[in-house]
């Protein structure tokens, strides 16, 4: 239950943060989801049946600023979280570069999977800002995934099984 309840508290901190305080951190009108880099790093550390959730409960608060489309953040980051713990799956998670990478292609997959959406949605939008965008992710994503990798191995986050 606590690891819910941080899980939730997190999110939405995240999501906080990354409408309030990241677009003073643009670059040229591009700024970083630090939701989005949170969820695929966890779902790389705990596999895709967790980041799964996570991903559904962030693309729904994503949504809420989402005007274009209802769902398709959620859809998005589901399918995103699955891919990133398929990932995790198969390395060794100490190490950085692979999740790094990782994130980088699983964020420009997401754009070019929301842009394709909002295409056949008939809803037409901008597709140059999502490869600067998956670039700046991938920088920040150097600086957090070791945190996020850490907090997921305190004890309140494993699940124990008791025989």
């Amino acid at each position: 239950m606590k690891k819910i309840l941080v899980l939730v508290l997190l999110s939405i901190l995240l999501f906080i943060l990354d409408n309030v305080l990241m677009p003073f951190f643009a670059v040229k009108t591009f700024y970083p989801s630090l939701l989005l880099i949170f969820i695929i790093c966890y779902s790389i550390v705990n596999g895709k049946w967790e980041g799964l959730w996570l991903g559904i409960f962030a693309g729904i608060l994503q949504d809420i600023y989402f005007s274009q489309g209802i769902g398709i953040n959620s859809f998005t980051n589901m399918i995103v979280c699955i891919m990133a713990g398929a990932i995790g799956n198969s390395i060794f998670k100490e190490k950085r570069i692979i999740p790094i990478i990782s994130c980088f292609s699983l964020i420009l997959f997401k754009g070019i999977l929301i842009w394709s959406i909002l295409y056949l949605s008939k809803v037409y939008v901008n597709m140059s800002n999502v490869f600067f965008s998956a670039i700046y992710d991938m920088i920040l994503c150097v600086f957090i995934y070791k945190p996020v990798y850490n907090f997921c191995r305190k004890d309140y986050m494993q699940v124990k099984w008791k025989f």
